[in-house]
């Protein structure tokens, strides 16, 4: 009986001991990384809570950079500086990602809109601004256009996600390559080391090793497995905010799509069509040999991309509608890809 009634109290102080190890192997790593890694732009307190704001060059409009999904400002490196040379361009961690505090409440487009607004006024940076989301930072991009109209001056939206786009196809509205039990268990795996010890969030290859690594540490961390747990459930919410969005009027829109997307054939290029018909002054723009996440990691796909931003930036600068252009701001400025 002695022997029956010690085996399980042994199990239980070795799962304590293996517990208590993860613990101390993430709260280690977590500090190494803070040093290994400080924030590359400034961290403004919007009120008791700080976001992570990256903003290089000079001139107007700014360029407000939203990436996709969990992306961070080091997502953007191959653009960001190349826009810079023709005007102020902006990255910024939403909360929750990247150098930027968790903060209170959800993740939905009307929360973020609202610390955006706040974030570039304590930054100091007014309007025009033009706006450029990427896949899923399309929603939120889409939704501070239509919350702020008279901020913005133009719009990107590099194979944004449509808010419809799950109900078109007739699925339910879950957010896409994620699994619940998984992401539900994802707080308690990285406070004990796990997230950090097998690396479960691929890298792209195409990215500089410098911003991997920065990535690499932002997927090991506690607040990654948490705000992607809140991303996850309010996944259906986020979809309904901007759904329910007004148009965008006359102010420019671009459309940015790679021609070896998925998203440049069928009903999936049809949605983009869709997304362009929020704007009476709108345009689709295929670059070629790019895909869904070269368009933006990419170092020579993203110049198709960057060029497709400077054709927003001209139309603002000339108030010249984007459909009677007959040249692109890639051929007004080719000093930007030098």
């Amino acid at each position: 009986m002695k022997k029956i009634i010690r085996f399980p109290v042994i199990a239980l102080l070795s799962l304590v001991t293996l517990g208590s190890t993860g613990v101390l192997y993430q709260t280690v790593g977590s500090a190494r990384d803070r040093l290994r890694f400080p924030p590359v732009g400034q961290l403004v307190d919007i009120g008791g809570y700080r976001l992570h704001l990256y903003c290089i060059g000079n001139g107007s409009p700014t360029i407000v950079l939203n990436g996709a999904s969990f992306d961070t400002v080091s997502d953007w490196i191959w653009l960001q500086p190349k826009i810079a040379r023709v005007t102020r361009v902006c990255a910024y961690d939403r909360a929750g990602l990247g150098w930027s505090d968790r903060g209170p409440g959800l993740v939905d487009p009307q929360t973020n809109a609202r610390q955006l607004h706040l974030l570039l006024q304590k930054a100091g940076i007014n309007g025009p601004l033009v706006m450029v989301g990427h896949s899923f930072g399309g929603l939120y991009s889409r939704y501070f256009a239509a919350e702020y109209p008279e901020d913005v001056a133009g719009n990107v939206l590099i194979e944004a996600t449509s808010p419809d786009f799950l109900r078109r196809f007739g699925k339910p509205e879950i957010m896409p390559n994620s699994d619940r039990k998984m992401i539900d268990a994802g707080p308690l795996a990285a406070r004990v080391g796990i997230l950090r010890l097998f690396q479960f969030v691929p890298l792209d290859p195409k990215l500089p090793e410098t911003q991997r690594a920065e990535l690499r540490a932002f997927y090991s961390s506690n607040k990654f497995a948490d705000t992607a747990k809140s991303t996850f459930h309010d996944f259906p919410l986020i979809l309904a905010q901007v759904r329910s969005t007004p148009k965008l009027g006359s102010r420019p829109l671009l459309i940015v799509v790679g021609s070896n997307s998925e998203n440049a054939a069928g009903q999936l290029f049809g949605l983009q069509q869709e997304l362009a018909a929020l704007s009476s002054d709108s345009v689709v723009r295929i670059v070629p040999g790019a895909d869904h996440t070269s368009l933006v990691r990419g170092e020579c796909d993203s110049v198709g991309t960057v060029g497709a931003i400077l054709e927003v930036v001209e139309a603002a600068r000339t108030k010249m509608p984007l459909q009677h252009r007959t040249s692109t701001a890639e051929e007004n400025h080719k000093g930007y890809n030098n």
